[in-house]
């Protein structure tokens, strides 16, 4: 149980107000949305697939897609928005040639928790993911290092 004190003494006097966890937490959430809404934001997706395979992709938000879009070896595709309460984009993922393997996935959430814990941090404001032979991977943005996440489904 965390105590509020001098932040209250004009409202309470001397005396200390106990807050629950429950309360400090929600505080915590409310700050961190502050702190990220209208904020820009990139979910960058990379073809990494051998033997010149082309990556077919398309990502949603709330219903709007971003058009079928197909990488070649090496190339990308950038995602621009900002920041909104309860911000989701959901990206599918086929690999060719033929695009019988399929993965469909959560690129980017608008919270703090996802960010740091897929993305590594908010610089430099990107979710950078790779699609390669094996599945699909997220680069944590602090120290450069891919992370398997996803591996591909047989449609």
């Amino acid at each position: 149980m965390f105590i509020i004190g001098h932040a209250l003494t004009p409202f309470l006097g001397n005396k200390s107000l106990p807050v629950s966890d429950f309360v400090v937490n929600w505080l915590v959430v409310k700050l961190s949305y502050s702190i990220l809404l209208l904020r820009r934001f990139n979910v960058e997706i990379s073809n990494g697939l051998e033997g010149n395979k082309i990556l077919q992709v398309t990502c949603s938000e709330k219903g709007v897609s971003t058009g079928v879009q197909f990488l070649d070896f090496n190339s990308s595709f950038l995602v621009k928005f900002r920041i909104y309460p309860k911000t989701l984009i959901w990206c599918n993922l086929w690999k060719g040639p033929n695009c019988v393997h399929h993965v469909k996935f959560n690129a980017f959430v608008g919270n703090e928790k996802f960010i740091h814990d897929v993305c590594g941090s908010r610089k430099p404001d990107v979710c950078f993911w790779q699609a390669r032979e094996d599945g699909v991977y997220v680069r944590n943005n602090l120290t450069g290092a891919f992370k398997f996440m996803y591996k591909w489904d047989i449609n």
